[in-house]
């Protein structure tokens, strides 16, 4: 016979708080990957009928490899089951959502996985975020 486990009780691991980790590891290395593309190749020029655009994307390069190493940051402490990474994870998955409901017209159903994913990592970790027991 096995001994049920106490569902109030705080276990070592929870699969919510794993999930959500995995999650913002992996929303890191997109973002790392997306800044190291975007610092290699700095310009992007759109040619239209009428006219030729030419951005710089540096800055917005830097932002995004600053936000990765944040959310790697992050991603090990919510595997610690810290206070300080779940605040930090809702409002680093709160800002990834709205970032990408300004994408929503050029890539809809990435926009669409991503802001989905983010609600469950919200989720994760507002609700079961405290599931970790420090030990």
């Amino acid at each position: 016979m096995r001994a049920e486990a106490n569902p109030t009780t705080p276990t070592k691991t929870s699969g919510w708080v794993v999930f959500c980790g995995v999650m913002i590891l992996l929303a890191a290395a997109g973002n790392l990957l997306f800044a190291v593309t975007v610092l290699a190749k700095g310009h992007w020029i759109v040619i239209t009928e009428t006219e030729l655009i030419r951005f710089d994307l540096t800055t917005l390069g830097v932002i995004y490899l600053v936000f990765a190493i944040f959310q790697g940051f992050v991603a090990f402490g919510v595997f610690n089951g810290d206070l300080w990474a779940r605040i930090l994870g809702i409002i680093g998955a709160s800002l990834n959502l709205l970032a990408h409901m300004s994408f929503m017209s050029v890539y809809p159903q990435w926009s669409w996985l991503v802001i989905i994913l983010d609600g469950l990592v919200i989720y994760g970790l507002s609700v079961h975020g405290d599931e970790v027991a420090e030990l």
